[in-house]
């Protein structure tokens, strides 16, 4: 499929308005680059900005059903983004374990190779994500990542728990192995066999 049909305004609010989970991969493919610069544009760090990116595409299809497409839908998106930032920061104003240094951050065994060996993990991670079906994709962000259960993340997708265990479960798979051909020592490939 050509980028101009992928980023087609009206299959996306067509996509979005019938709750399709596909239109996660589709906005990410469209403009992550978009929100990713209006993040970090409005929140205080890079990671509050990948996260603030991760909301605003879930909430996107979440409330998709209700968008009434009255913009154009890289705006919505672009307000979600803001309005992220804008939630994460009044959540930060008040909470003084939030504010922490980059020394208190820093732990003592945070040696140099295990800083490089979470970066080459997070790198080798993020490309497996890409490479697994839309559908699992979004079940494994939903678990991981929201720490929505099996339950919810069916009644989300219009699929039964049984489907999304073992969906969750092979996708999970996946990702170990992707780990394991990257040369990920097995103790950095726990963090996805707690969940399957």
């Amino acid at each position: 499929m050509s980028d101009q049909a992928l980023c087609d305004p009206d299959e996306l609010v067509r996509l979005l308005q019938a709750g399709d989970i596909d239109v996660l991969d589709r906005v990410t493919r469209c403009f992550g680059e978009r929100l990713a610069i209006e993040g970090r544009r409005r929140c205080r760090s890079v990671e509050d900005a990948d996260d603030a990116v991760q909301d605003a595409t879930l909430a996107a299809w979440r409330y998709g059903p209700g968008f009434r497409a009255q913009g154009r839908v890289d705006a919505w998106l672009v307000r979600l983004v803001a309005t992220a930032c804008n939630r994460m920061r009044r959540g930060m104003k008040r909470d003084p374990s939030l504010h922490l240094t980059d020394q208190d951050l820093a732990a003592d065994d945070d040696s140099p190779e295990t800083l490089a060996a979470r970066n080459r993990l997070a790198v080798t991670l993020g490309v497996a994500l890409q490479a697994i079906d839309p559908r699992d994709r979004a079940i494994v962000l939903l678990a991981d990542a929201q720490g929505m259960t099996g339950p919810e993340i069916a009644a989300a997708l219009d699929m039964t728990a049984g489907a999304v265990r073992s969906r969750l479960s092979r996708a999970h798979r996946r990702l170990r192995d992707a780990l394991a051909s990257e040369g990920m020592r097995a103790v950095d490939s726990e963090l996805l066999t707690a969940r399957s």
